[in-house]
């Protein structure tokens, strides 16, 4: 499969003290070999099924790489669309549309970094401290036990929700309005003591949208939306309403998703299928394409951008957005209790499946459901990224973890690590 490559774009290009610019890997002490290999192993994953497999962990995928502050490996291979079916029937030739290095994604849970990123904003405000309870902030939150419940928890996993709402917030038997699905987060209840169990949970992120929004008296999308656009990051956005966007110039760089119905039964949300440019995750659709877990859309080179400002310890480009203090803490491991689940607030902490022999305490990173990943190696100055459409056409195909420690594993080789 033939990777394409572009002039580095709008969100990139400037060569200036604190923005990610282009260079070659030597310039930074990179090896480009070991980067040229990435390349051709990311594109062998679009096409060759893993071992003991049957189909390909993903049809295409964008990425880059960024070291010292230098993108030294920025590439697009494989397709956006390329199947007719959830069985996997290939579209005809001229039918296909190419990933590029423009091409948006539905980040799925990386949302939850642009919703952490937001409650450390409103940390640096003093409009909200990690250790007070959440009920402080939404008081009829405390239903149910859940009044010692802490913003820390919400942030780190270890609230004691369940993984998810039950019954889901999208079965319109259930639920006939935003507003009810909003309340049945509050009184979701839990399964854990506060504190006793990590169990990562869309439930945490959903609550911590109604925190920002309860403390701001502003919509999470106009909160993410303020730093996005200090960041320059033009092509990241909520598509808040579920609009369809054949009219906006962003669907046709739009990524195809799931065969959602075909897979996944009558329940699912009806919308034309694929899936593509609403928000694939069901609950978040529900709740109009909003949500503090999923519903973010973006490109590379955007997150790329907000990587850098994490790596310059909160500034980009000459503005702040985050204090020195509020970035320790993506890197601080709260978690300590739970050695497997390392979490600085918001961020995952050294795990090798999405970071490979790159993994280390200060490597801060996630991954989304859709396929997608980001990783912030603070250690070594160094961020990687790998989005990829995996569920498309069907998320019973294989998990791209594959990719994402391959990825890592690359990174590693071109900085000279020893693996």
């Amino acid at each position: 499969m033939k990777v394409s490559k572009v002039v580095l774009g709008a969100a990139l290009s400037q060569v200036c003290w604190g923005r990610v610019r282009e260079g070659s890997p030597e310039s930074v002490g990179m090896d480009s070999a070991a980067l040229k290999q990435l390349e051709k192993n990311m594109s062998d994953f679009n096409t060759h099924p893993p071992s003991g497999e049957e189909h390909p962990v993903q049809p295409g995928s964008a990425v880059v790489v960024g070291h010292e502050g230098v993108v030294v490996s920025r590439f697009a291979t494989g397709y956006a669309q390329l199947y007719a079916d959830a069985n996997g029937t290939k579209l005809p030739v001229h039918e296909r549309r190419k990933t590029e290095i423009d091409t948006i994604y539905d980040l799925a849970s990386l949302s939850k970094l642009f919703t952490t990123i937001a409650a450390l904003r409103e940390i640096d405000n003093d409009r909200i401290s990690i250790s007070e309870p959440v009920a402080k902030y939404v008081p009829e939150f405390a239903q149910g036990g859940k009044g010692n419940v802490t913003i820390e928890q919400l942030l780190t996993h270890t609230s004691g929700f369940d993984a998810d709402p039950e019954p889901p917030l999208y079965y319109t038997d259930e639920y006939h309005t935003v507003e009810e699905r909003r309340k049945a987060i509050l009184a979701s209840k839990l399964i854990n003591r506060p504190g006793e169990k990590f169990l990562y949970s869309d439930i945490n992120f959903m609550t911590m949208q109604i925190v920002l929004e309860r403390v701001t008296c502003r919509r999470l999308d106009d909160l993410v939306g303020d730093y996005t656009k200090i960041l320059g990051m033009h092509d990241t956005y909520y598509n808040r309403g579920n609009k369809p966007l054949h009219a906006d110039h962003r669907f046709e760089r739009t990524v195809a998703e799931e065969f959602q119905i075909a897979v996944m039964g009558d329940k699912e949300p009806k919308r034309p299928q694929p899936v593509r440019g609403t928000v694939h995750d069901e609950n978040a659709y529900s709740l109009d394409g909003v949500s503090g877990h999923a519903g973010v859309f973006s490109t590379v080179d955007d997150v790329a951008v907000l990587c850098q400002m994490i790596l310059n310890n909160g500034t980009y480009n000459g503005h702040r957005v985050l204090s020195h203090d509020a970035v320790d803490l993506i890197f601080h491991n709260f978690n300590t209790k739970f050695p497997e689940d390392a979490h600085g607030l918001g961020f995952e902490l050294n795990q090798t499946y999405w970071s490979g022999p790159m993994a280390n305490p200060l490597c801060a990173g996630h991954t989304g459901f859709t396929g997608t990943t980001l990783a912030i190696d603070r250690a070594s100055n160094t961020f990687f990224i790998l989005f990829a459409n995996k569920v498309h056409p069907t998320r019973e195909w294989p998990s791209n973890n594959v990719a994402r420690e391959a990825l890592g594993y690359w990174v590693a080789k071109a900085l000279g690590k020893d693996v």
